[in-house]
């Protein structure tokens, strides 16, 4: 369940949700920090549900003069009223088992607040790409047909993202591929639940997922890259976040 802070009612209705789920190289995890470290969020609550593994931690958002400790759990919300955008940041996995009973409550309480629109950011596991995803840009999105039919010409004509190609057989990886969106099927290994979550929600919510190809390592270059176009759609931050 939502824990709010001071157990005060809390309206999300009208905000845009960015849900980083816990992926391959955590680069969700890494564009949630630079986002809520950058807009100086604020927690407004905590998730606690039987699935996450229990996890207690300073505040990594902490400012160098700060005289008081604070500490986080395992999955906390943070929120900017100045932007409308709720940021939930995930820091422990799943109980063996029990991601599919997190998934099904993450999407009855999503649709519970009313978000205006939804952000799932993952990543994928660039060892199972195709070969036409090995060049040029890592990074895809995946849209619901209502952003799709708010955003989907924007998203190809103005910013020039790619749509994820579609495998014609699963969960092999092939060389074949469909051209036309809505054939094949969607495959997204190492990205945890977000295509899961993206599926449940996608035929009442307006949600979109993205994603970078990564491998496990050093992925910071990867999650500056995913936070840019966040950014460059849902104007947060006046500038960009630069990679050297």
């Amino acid at each position: 369940m939502f824990v709010p802070r001071d157990n005060k009612p809390i309206d999300f209705k009208g905000f845009t949700l960015i849900y980083p789920a816990l992926s391959v190289g955590n680069v969700a995890q890494l564009m949630a920090d630079l986002l809520i470290s950058t807009m100086t969020m604020h927690k407004v609550g905590y998730i606690q549900h039987p699935s996450l593994i229990p996890l207690v931690g300073n505040d990594p958002y902490a400012h160098p003069s700060a005289t008081t400790c604070k500490v986080v759990t395992c999955c906390e919300v943070y929120d900017s009223v100045e932007h409308n955008v709720v940021i939930v940041q995930q820091r422990s996995p799943f109980i063996k088992g029990r991601r599919n009973a997190y998934k099904k409550w993450l999407a009855q309480w999503i649709r519970e607040c009313g978000f205006s629109k939804v952000v799932i950011a993952t990543s994928s596991s660039a060892d199972e790409r195709l070969d036409t995803q090995i060049t040029g840009p890592q990074f895809r999105f995946v849209a619901s047909d209502k952003i799709e039919a708010d955003y989907g010409e924007m998203f190809r004509n103005f910013y020039e993202w790619d749509e994820l190609e579609r495998r014609q057989t699963f969960p092999a990886p092939s060389v074949l591929e469909a051209g036309d969106r809505g054939q094949g099927q969607l495959y997204i290994p190492g990205g945890g639940i977000a295509m899961a979550l993206f599926n449940d929600l996608c035929s009442d919510t307006p949600v979109v997922l993205l994603l970078m190809f990564c491998s496990e390592g050093d992925n910071i270059p990867e999650a500056i890259e995913l936070t840019n176009r966040i950014n460059r759609w849902l104007g947060l931050i006046l500038f960009h976040v630069s990679e050297s």
